[in-house]
């Protein structure tokens, strides 16, 4: 009896073993400066591409932190579960004097992101080959400015500002009480907290004195919107707890650093 139930013991580790090991991925990367020197103690950042992409300076923690990358630069990490995730590679510099060794980068560090997520497939090696560092913020575009109140002028801290690639639409029913409604005449809200046009692509919070700073590495048109939570969609309704008011189009040259000010509630 006792041999039987060490079988059976020994059967279903196996089976939770085998879980474990199921649609688990390894990924490989080696991390360069542009003079090519390579870069240690660099982390790979994953997050899976089902949440919206990590933007520059992001609140929501990685679903997966990978490293740190060997005197080489290379990062070797394995069990990685299976899927497609948005990757971002960061070493802080200097490494002495970063203020924590893991999140978002801060202005001066060796990062490297791309928009396209990566894919991680079961049993399979993903090899990603070298990956240029550029410095973060200094050698990009950027849009700075104050945040003020509308009316008084007072500097609005705490605000959450981000960057969109498309402008807030609020949803218009005109007909939506009438007799027979016409759908033509709808306006549908592109959803602008994160999805359809309104896809994030930088978020910051002001300051004490209002003031806020985002960097960006493509040039294009933006549209700026400033809430005072996260999850804001932008919609005017009673007893919105996210109210937010915004800017834009504002448009962004290569290696330009524009200030744009303007006004909420």
């Amino acid at each position: 009896m006792k041999q039987w139930l060490t079988l059976v013991s020994l059967c279903l580790l196996a089976t939770l073993l085998v879980g474990v090991a199921e649609g688990a991925g390894s990924l490989t990367v080696t991390f360069k400066d542009k003079n090519g020197s390579s870069l240690a103690n660099a982390y790979v950042y994953l997050r899976s591409s089902a949440n919206q992409p990590p933007m520059e300076k992001y609140f929501t923690p990685a679903d997966l932190i990978l490293g740190p990358s060997g005197a080489n630069g290379t990062i070797n990490a394995t069990g990685i579960p299976e899927g497609n995730y948005h990757i971002r590679i960061t070493r802080r510099n200097p490494l002495g004097g970063a203020s924590r060794p893991l999140g978002p980068p801060e202005e001066g560090d060796y990062t490297w992101y791309q928009a396209r997520p990566i894919t991680i497939s079961t049993n399979q090696m993903t090899n990603l080959g070298t990956k240029v560092a550029y410095s973060f913020g200094s050698s990009q575009m950027s849009i700075s400015g104050t945040v003020t109140q509308y009316g008084s002028g007072a500097p609005l801290a705490d605000r959450y500002v981000r960057l969109q690639i498309g402008q807030c639409i609020e949803g218009s029913y005109p007909t939506w009480e009438s007799e027979d409604p016409d759908p033509s005449l709808w306006v549908e809200t592109n959803m602008c907290n994160g999805r359809s046009w309104g896809k994030k692509l930088a978020l910051q919070r002001t300051d004490a004195d209002g003031k806020y700073t985002m960097f960006l590495r493509e040039p294009g048109t933006y549209y700026i919107y400033e809430s005072t939570c996260l999850g804001d969609y932008h919609q005017e309704y009673e007893g919105n707890p996210c109210t937010g008011y915004g800017t834009g189009p504002v448009t962004i040259n290569a290696g330009e650093h524009k200030t744009v000010n303007f006004q909420g509630y």
